[in-house]
């Protein structure tokens, strides 16, 4: 099952909030890991809007949070997302979904 992320047009300073699961849909334990959000156009991979380290929160539960930032989703669209696993230089594993940007207010 894919996950879906909504968040408003041109809003930060808020936490979006993930939990790393295996692929049987069970929380996976980050320790010792480096989770990356990678945010980019739908259908366009090519074009990343963000690409940065996550904050673990538990990591033997697998949660993270990322802070929005100014300027991260300053355009109503469909993104896709994809949190990769890293762990001493080599990708483990990734799971993707859908962000979409809603207008503000």
């Amino acid at each position: 099952m894919t996950d879906k992320v909504t968040v408003k047009k041109s809003d930060y300073g808020y936490d979006l909030n993930f939990t790393v699961k295996d692929a049987d849909g069970t929380a996976r334990a980050i320790t010792d890991y480096t989770v990356t959000l990678k945010v980019w156009l739908a259908r366009d991979p090519d074009t990343l809007i963000v690409d940065e380290a996550c904050t673990p929160d538990v990591a033997a539960s697998g949660t993270c949070h990322y802070t929005v930032t100014n300027g991260d989703f300053d355009t109503k669209r469909e993104y896709q997302y994809e949190l990769e696993l890293t762990k001493d230089g080599v990708v483990e594993s990734s799971e993707t979904g859908i962000l979409v940007v809603e207008e503000s207010g």
